[in-house]
C-alpha cells in the first residue's frame, strides 16, 4: 500500500494526512472486494525496515495502527453478516502492547467467519519470514521429527507465517513502483505482477477492476499455452 507520503506531499497535506487517507482507502477497498466477491486479499502495511524511519514517524505510524484496529473492532458489526475475517502476521511482539491487544481481540472475535479473508502484514518482510521457516525446520530435522533428505518446499511453506493463506494470485503494487520491496516473495513466485500508477490513497474500483481483468486475460492466455 504505497504512496501514502507522495500522495500528502503532491496535494500540500501534512504527511499524517497522507497515512490517514490511506486508511481510508484501505475501508473503501473491503467494501468493493466484498461487493466483488473475493476471496483473500493481503496488504502490506508496515515492513521491519520501516522502523528505520524517523521516530516521529514510527510513532505516528504505530498511533494510526492503534486507532486503525480500534476502529476495525468498532465498526466489525457493520461487516458481520459478510463473515469478513481478519489475520495479522509479522513480528507483532515489535508493536506497543496495546497494538497487539487490539489486533488478538479482533483476530479472535472474526476467526470463525468464513467470507472475505483480510491478511494485513504488519512489522513484516518476507526474508525475515522466509529465514524464520528454514531455522523452524532445522530445529526439527535436529529434533528428528523431520528427515533431512525428505524436506522439501511443503515443509518451509508449512513452517511460514502464511502457512494457512491460499497462494497468491495477483502481486499489485501501488504509486508506480515496479519492486517487490520484500513482500511475499515465496508466496509470490507463480503470481502475476501488476503496477498500478495511482498511489494508494487515490486507488479507485477502476484500478481494481483493470487488475481483475488482467488477471483474466493472463489466465486466458495460459490456459491456451497449456
Amino acid at each position: 500500500m504505497d504512496g501514502n507520503r507522495r500522495f500528502a506531499r503532491e496535494n500540500n497535506l501534512p504527511i499524517p494526512m497522507g497515512h490517514m487517507e490511506g486508511y481510508q482507502s484501505f475501508r473503501r477497498l473491503l467494501r468493493w472486494f466484498i461487493a466483488l466477491q473475493v476471496p483473500e486479499v493481503t496488504l502490506y502495511a508496515f515492513s521491519i525496515e520501516n522502523f528505520k524511519r524517523s521516530k516521529e514517524e514510527v510513532n505516528l505510524l504505530l498511533t494510526l495502527f492503534l486507532n486503525a484496529f480500534l476502529d476495525m473492532n468498532r465498526i466489525e458489526s457493520e461487516y458481520r453478516n459478510n463473515k469478513v475475517r481478519y489475520k495479522v502476521f509479522g513480528k507483532i511482539d515489535l508493536l506497543p502492547k496495546d497494538v497487539q491487544d487490539h489486533i488478538h481481540k479482533l483476530e479472535t472475535e472474526t476467526r470463525n467467519n468464513s467470507g472475505l479473508r483480510i491478511n494485513i502484514a504488519l512489522a513484516y518482510t518476507s526474508q525475515d519470514d522466509i529465514v524464520r521457516g528454514i531455522k523452524s525446520v532445522c530445529h526439527q530435522v535436529k529434533d528428528g521429527s523431520l528427515n533431512v533428505d525428505t524436506v522439501g518446499q511443503d515443509d518451509i511453506q508449512r513452517n511460514l507465517m502464511t502457512n494457512d493463506c491460499n497462494p497468491v494470485d495477483v502481486l499489485v503494487r501501488t504509486s508506480g513502483e515496479s519492486r517487490l520491496s520484500d513482500f511475499l516473495l515465496w508466496e509470490a513466485s507463480d503470481a502475476m505482477l501488476c503496477f498500478v500508477s495511482n498511489h494508494w490513497p487515490k486507488i479507485t474500483a477502476w484500478d481494481i477492476i483493470k487488475v481483475f481483468r488482467q488477471y483474466q486475460s493472463y489466465c486466458d492466455t495460459l490456459s491456451k499455452e497449456n
